[in-house]
């Protein structure tokens, strides 16, 4: 039994998608192809008006074939197209289909997309989202925001020099607080306008035809200034910008510095805030050394370096145990104090594109912890890129990976959505992304009843990837009935 279901996707409406055994050709004799097709859509007893359809492939293949034989062939090996009968709805019919015994399986046929390009003017620029020059640099926010452009239910906190409002960001900015003056001017006075720069690159709104796109489209941004105007700030300014954060609802809270010393103070406002259930996001700091700074030195921190347009890890960008990943953080294009589009570069680009993502996140898994989103950003983030320093696995140069929002996107809402038989042994299988393969991320558990204790199973044989689905065969096999979950190994 399945205990969790998947959101709908979109899909055909018109037709679902049929395979069926291979020993089933077999059985069709030496019948011609029109014949043969006939007899497998009267073996599924469905009403008038279904009809069985080879994929176009087949005809290609079949055409360039020089084995006058083969013409007469019917490729079992693939998939078939079944008209959907009026009166049956696709989820009826995939539900009669599945359940004949010449059938592999049945499913609707899904839709996608490329990928949501907004209309901002400066999109183009910001390889980040879409590098032309080399895809695979970039986090994949034009996929991810096919899944979601964020919710007004998240307010994220951007510990900075200010926020100078602009069109990207109107209607969505929440009080904040001017802790380097004590008082509620939350204006960035930095020349430059560093923290407007860092809050537009989590969440200016996107696909509006100005300026830029932002990470996080919905979200609302809380402006927290605790940086001067020359881009310093005092460990005691940023836990209390902390802990005002938190008191005033944000659900993750950005902070694009560090400093070379420890502070007891700071480390409690951190982590307290994370035991409040904020996810809190950090960088290594630009001094292109080996020591990250703290808070990024912190293990409790979601700690962030950078990359270049070619995946390489970009020179200024620290590195050392402490880091959890990466994210682009060169020729980054966001807004400046102006309010006028240019690029910039630093740990403070890349890691407010993390923050965004775990926006996203939370619009589709809104009990999402700090913890948890850690695991979802490295589970997902693309591993062994770059100029081979990033070896697979963690290592100090690149963390866990480089960001990829649609890989932590679709691991966010992991669940299983179908169940189907192989040889008397149940196979699970759900929606994965294109790097579970290599990353492994799952771990299967069942129960016998209810109210039992679950066992968890991790045993790679188990399990079998393709591009976007992943499955996994109980290979005990199922004599009563078994409740079954599926999760990230370590996400609860």
């Amino acid at each position: 039994m399945v205990a969790l279901a998947a959101p709908a996707p979109e899909r055909a409406v018109d037709h679902i998608v049929v395979k069926f055994k291979p020993h089933v050709a077999g059985e069709l004799g030496s019948n011609s192809l029109p014949r043969k097709l006939e007899i497998l859509l009267e073996r599924l007893r469905l009403p008038s008006g279904a009809r069985l359809e080879e994929p176009a492939i087949n005809h290609v293949l079949r055409a360039r074939s020089a084995n006058a034989p083969e013409r007469n062939e019917l490729n079992l090996e693939r998939f078939l197209y079944l008209r959907v009968p009026a009166g049956l709805s696709v989820d009826e019919c995939v539900r009669r289909v599945a359940a004949n015994p010449s059938v592999e399986y049945a499913e609707p046929d899904g839709m996608g997309s490329g990928g949501l390009i907004p209309n901002d003017p400066s999109f183009s620029s910001q390889w980040h989202h879409r590098n032309v020059a080399k895809p695979s640099a970039s986090i994949q926010t034009p996929l991810a925001w096919d899944m979601t452009q964020g919710t007004t239910n998240v307010i994220i906190a951007v510990l900075d020099s200010g926020l100078n409002a602009t069109a990207d960001s109107s209607g969505r900015v929440v009080a904040g607080y001017n802790f380097v003056s004590n008082n509620s001017n939350t204006a960035d006075d930095h020349p430059a306008g560093h923290g407007t720069a860092v809050a537009a690159t989590v969440a200016a709104s996107g696909n509006n035809g100005t300026l830029i796109a932002g990470v996080d489209w919905r979200c609302r941004v809380m402006p927290v200034k605790v940086l001067d105007d020359t881009g310093s700030g005092l460990y005691t300014w940023w836990a209390q910008g902390i802990d005002f954060a938190v008191n005033n609802g944000a659900r993750i809270i950005n902070l694009a510095a560090g400093g070379s010393g420890t502070s007891a103070t700071l480390a409690n406002s951190i982590n307290n805030a994370i035991a409040q259930g904020v996810i809190f996001v950090t960088i290594t700091h630009n001094d292109g050394t080996n020591v990250i700074r703290f808070p990024g030195n912190l293990a409790t921190c979601i700690t962030v370096g950078a990359t270049d347009e070619q995946d390489r890890r970009a020179g200024f960008s620290n590195y050392g145990p402490g880091i959890d990943l990466c994210a682009p953080g060169t020729n980054i294009y966001t807004i400046g104090a102006s309010g006028s589009v240019g690029p910039w570069w630093g740990t403070s680009f890349a890691a407010p594109q993390a923050a965004g993502v775990c926006g996203l996140m939370l619009s589709v898994r809104p009990n999402l912890n700090h913890e948890q989103a850690r695991l979802l950003l490295c589970a997902g983030a693309d591993d062994a890129v770059g100029d081979g320093t990033d070896t697979p696995g963690f290592d100090n140069y690149y963390g866990w990976g480089r960001l990829n929002a649609y890989n932590s996107l679709i691991l966010a809402q992991t669940r299983v959505d179908r169940l189907q038989w192989s040889n008397g042994l149940p196979v699970l299988s759900w929606r994965s992304p294109p790097n579970a393969a290599n990353k492994q991320p799952y771990q299967v558990d069942f129960q016998n009843t209810l109210t039992g204790s679950w066992t968890t199973v991790t045993s790679s044989s188990q399990f079998a990837y393709t591009t976007n689905r992943t499955s996994w065969t109980d290979t005990n096999g199922v004599s009563t009935t078994r409740f079954y979950r599926v999760r990230l190994r370590g996400l609860p």
